[in-house]
């Protein structure tokens, strides 16, 4: 992270010069100008342009060295050849920060010596630089808009809120902010990376989680390098107080394609994206709307209650039976539990609804609602009294105004112990009543689906915030790239996954004499470095149980092959237990990262598989592996016994380390691994090492 010194200047500056300003309406270099004076920025605005001695009435200088002070920010929109002198510029007057708005650069063919230019002038000259090709920062609350967006200059008023918007698509962080100001929301800072030729969004974040008026950081992503560098931004956000919410592209073919060609990046698969973003506590979201939904809950409402005992969940109130059905459906589909009511409770309730009414959750109402003034009330009051509700739904069918207005006091009153949603149907409140409501901690959904999405958004809000420190280790000894089927069996030993027995034949070995230390039956198969898909091609041979059987596949497979010295791996055939992989990868843009799931030979049909950066620890691997139908199984499925899920946490662990550790490795993989029964530990019976 950055010298807070420095990132004051940035986002709150208190002098600005805009390098390339011109005084011709309409144009991005006019608009640099007319957003800062429009939106009130009271701070020191010098205009850098050789051809204009005045714009918008402030005067203007020739070159950043006539300035008459070292201004906080240099707002950069030239042609694109011309940057990199200019950030030298502004390292020589002691300028550190600049924005870059000019395009020509990584995004355009041949622009990349400029880019190179651009990143050794900053480092050189020590200037920070968001961009080039971005479309700027706001920051509201300091009324400091440095952009040339359209979107800014059509909005009067520019409401503040604890949400930051980064972007690395500019357009897009434009179109978002107009959204949540017209929403009433509102958000504290935009910033839009551009190129992230020197400064990156992780770079940024990290920046952004120190602002006191941040609750909620929304990142729009198209691809990272070295993102598991986030992962301790996302907890030390948690340590704070601040929930990250991340809408990630090219998740399919198309969208990688059309992210390359508008970034220069390649999105990397997705699943680790998404098992990575679990992993450090971050909430990801697959649409705008979706991301403008979130940022309202996360930003103004608060975690549930923790309930006292198992029995404990949302809590539901419904004016329609019908509606409260579809919420207590809806939960179901989203994992959150109804609360089960205590005894006190349901004696409570006996005494307010009438006898045909459903006290049990979800409670129907009924239309007395309607004819007893204080039912609604007094229906809720008891329901938050209940030490197993965390959270209280409100579901409305008609004469939605009158009673929000008449309980307007209570519902506000009860959201100091826990969050409250008003589900309307059909119906519409103000703007400000709206946001009066989502102030007090509570919510107004237009519908039973959105309102369960929103809760279950602040369950996992609530889970992250319980999640333990990454790892603090040493990490362990070096190690070489294990080169044979002997050092590869080493590796997965002192992993804590232990090798079925084995022999490898080599040209002219007799079977009598190679295997003659193992028990039947055999499995017959060539070794991994003569080829990856044993099975397909038919080289390998189960439940052998002569050595002249061994010594006549030994010979088919090297014909097959067309190798007459191809080794022959021999095993012991293990049987029972649950069929797991477990690899390593390098380079994806998490850096090393682990995965585990079901293994065999199905793994690409099912792709039941989950994936961590690496290191980590026993309690990420096993709540990951949790997630997982393979939980299932290795729980013991059907009376089978329930597998030895410590000894493959513990071997997750040190795999990962000894990958770690073995630099020049690539790529590792162990499928299958068999998994045990409680107490026997793992088996492994082939490994893949590039």
């Amino acid at each position: 992270m950055t010298d807070q010194h420095n990132i004051a200047k940035l986002l709150q500056p208190q002098s600005i010069a805009i390098v390339g300003a011109s005084p011709k309406e309409g144009t991005p270099r006019h608009s640099l100008v007319k957003n800062l004076l429009k939106h009130g920025y009271t701070g020191r605005v010098y205009p850098v342009s050789p051809t204009n001695p005045e714009i918008e009435g402030l005067k203007a200088y020739t070159c950043v060295g006539d300035i008459p002070e070292v201004v906080d920010v240099a707002l950069i929109i030239t042609p694109a050849a011309t940057v990199a002198g200019i950030i030298v510029e502004c390292g020589v007057k002691g300028i550190e920060n600049a924005v870059v708005f000019s395009a020509g650069f990584e995004e355009v063919e041949g622009g990349e010596i400029n880019a190179q230019r651009l990143a050794e002038a900053a480092k050189k000259y020590n200037v920070r630089v968001i961009g080039p090709n971005c479309n700027g920062l706001w920051s509201v609350k300091h009324k400091t808009i440095m952009s040339f967006s359209g979107a800014a200059l059509r909005i009067e008023k520019i409401n503040h809120a604890p949400i930051a918007v980064l972007s690395q698509s500019g357009a897009l962080s434009g179109a978002i902010s107009n959204a949540l100001n017209n929403s009433g929301l509102g958000l504290s800072y935009i910033v839009s990376v551009g190129n992230e030729t020197c400064t990156d969004v992780i770079n940024i974040a990290g920046d952004i989680i120190e602002q006191d008026d941040v609750k909620v950081v929304a990142l729009y992503l198209e691809g990272l390098e070295a993102a598991n560098r986030i992962l301790p931004i996302a907890e030390r956000a948690r340590q704070r107080g601040i929930q990250i919410v991340a809408l990630k592209t090219g998740r399919s073919a198309v969208g990688q394609e059309a992210t390359a060609s508008h970034t220069g990046k390649i999105a990397s698969s997705h699943v680790v994206y998404a098992d990575v973003f679990a992993q450090a506590g971050i909430i990801e979201v697959n649409s705008i709307a979706e991301m403008i939904a979130a940022v309202e809950v996360l930003a103004y409402l608060p975690n549930p209650r923790v309930g006292s005992d198992d029995k404990r969940g949302v809590s539901v109130l419904s004016v329609s039976g019908g509606a409260g059905a579809l919420l207590a459906d809806h939960s179901s589909e989203m994992d959150l539990t109804l609360a089960e009511f205590g005894a006190d409770t349901m004696q409570t309730l006996d005494g307010i609804l009438p006898d045909f009414a459903r006290k049990s959750n979800p409670i129907d109402l009924t239309g007395q609602v309607n004819s007893v003034p204080t039912l609604l009330e007094d229906s809720c009051r008891a329901v938050v009294a209940d030490p197993r509700s965390e959270a209280l739904i409100i579901q409305f069918a008609s004469t939605v105004k009158r009673h929000v207005d008449a309980n307007e006091a209570v519902f506000k009153e009860l959201a100091k112990d826990m969050p409250i949603f008003l589900s309307i149907i059909g119906e519409a409140i103000s703007q400000e009543q709206r946001k009066s409501f989502m102030e007090a901690g509570v919510l107004v959904c237009a519908d039973p689906h959105a309102t369960i999405s929103a809760l279950s958004l602040l369950y996992r809000r609530r889970h992250a915030e319980s999640m333990p420190a990454l790892p603090n280790r040493a990490p362990a000894a070096a190690r070489s790239m294990p080169d044979t089927w002997e050092t590869t069996m080493q590796f997965c030993q002192d992993s804590g996954i232990t090798p079925a027995p084995w022999a490898v034949m080599k040209a002219g070995d007799s079977a009598a004499e190679a295997c003659a230390h193992l028990n039947f039956p055999l499995v017959v198969k060539v070794l991994p470095s003569e080829s990856d898909h044993k099975t397909e091609l038919g080289l390998v041979k189960l439940r052998v149980q002569s050595f002249d059987d061994v010594d006549t596949h030994a010979t088919e497979f090297r014909q097959k092959l067309n190798k007459a010295d191809a080794g022959i791996l021999i095993q012991e055939m293990v049987s029972g237990g649950i069929e797991i992989v477990m690899s390593c990868l390098r380079n994806t843009d998490f850096g090393p990262v682990i995965s585990i799931g079901t293994g065999g030979v199905a793994i690409e049909l099912y792709r039941d598989v989950t994936h961590l950066s690496l290191p980590v620890t026993e309690e990420q691997v096993l709540t990951a592996v949790k997630k997982l139908k393979l939980w299932t199984l290795l729980e013991g499925f059907r009376g089978a016994p329930r597998a030895d899920i410590e000894a493959l946490v513990a071997a997750a662990v040190k795999f990962g380390d000894n990958f770690l550790a073995a630099g020049e490795v690539q790529e590792f993989e162990m499928n299958p691994i068999i998994v045990r029964p409680a107490g026997e530990g793992l088996c492994t019976v082939d490994a893949l090492v590039n």
